[in-house]
C-alpha cells in the first residue's frame, strides 16, 4: 500500500531543509560570516555581462526543466511503469526537481551578494516562487501516481 501522506511529508520535509540551507547562506552573508559580497566586482564589464547573461539563461533553463520537464518526466518515465518502481521513480524525480530548484536560488543569492546587484536576488526569487509549485498534497501525490491506462492510450 502506497502512504502518500508519507511521500507528500518527505518530499516536503526535504524542501524545508534546502530552504533552510538558502536562508542560511543569506544570515551568513547578512553577518559576514561568509565574505562574499562584492567578490565579482573586480571581473572585467565584459566578462561580468557574460556572466550575467549565462545566469539568466541558467536560471530560466532550470525553472523550465523543473516544471514543464518534469510533466515530460511525469508522462513518459513514471507512468510507463507500474507499482513499486512507479512510485520510487516519482519520488526520485520530485526530490531532483525540488534540489535543482534549491540550487537555483543558491545561484542568485549568490550572484546577488557577488555583484550587489538585485538581478541575483530576483533570480533567486523566481525559483522560489516556481518551487512553490512543486510540492504536492497527499491528494496531488495520489492524482499524479493514479493514472487511467484507457485515457493515457488514447
Amino acid at each position: 500500500m502506497i502512504d502518500n501522506k508519507k511521500i507528500s511529508r518527505n518530499i516536503r520535509i526535504l524542501y524545508a531543509l534546502l530552504a533552510v540551507l538558502v536562508i542560511a547562506l543569506i544570515v551568513l552573508c547578512e553577518l559576514n560570516i561568509l565574505p562574499i559580497e562584492g567578490m565579482l566586482l573586480t571581473v572585467d564589464p565584459g566578462t561580468m555581462y557574460i556572466i550575467e547573461v549565462a545566469s539568466l539563461f541558467g536560471v530560466g533553463l532550470g525553472i523550465f526543466a523543473a516544471l514543464k520537464g518534469y510533466n515530460w518526466l511525469l508522462e513518459h518515465k513514471v507512468h510507463a511503469v507500474k507499482g513499486a518502481l512507479r512510485t520510487k521513480r516519482f519520488v526520485a524525480y520530485n526530490n531532483a526537481r525540488i534540489v535543482l530548484l534549491a540550487l537555483l536560488m543558491l545561484l542568485g543569492v549568490f550572484f546577488y551578494y557577488g555583484t550587489l546587484e538585485n538581478w541575483g536576488m530576483y533570480y533567486a526569487l523566481a525559483a522560489f516562487v516556481s518551487s512553490l509549485f512543486c510540492l504536492p498534497s497527499a491528494e496531488g501525490v495520489e492524482i499524479e501516481l493514479t493514472v487511467d491506462d484507457s485515457a493515457q492510450n488514447s
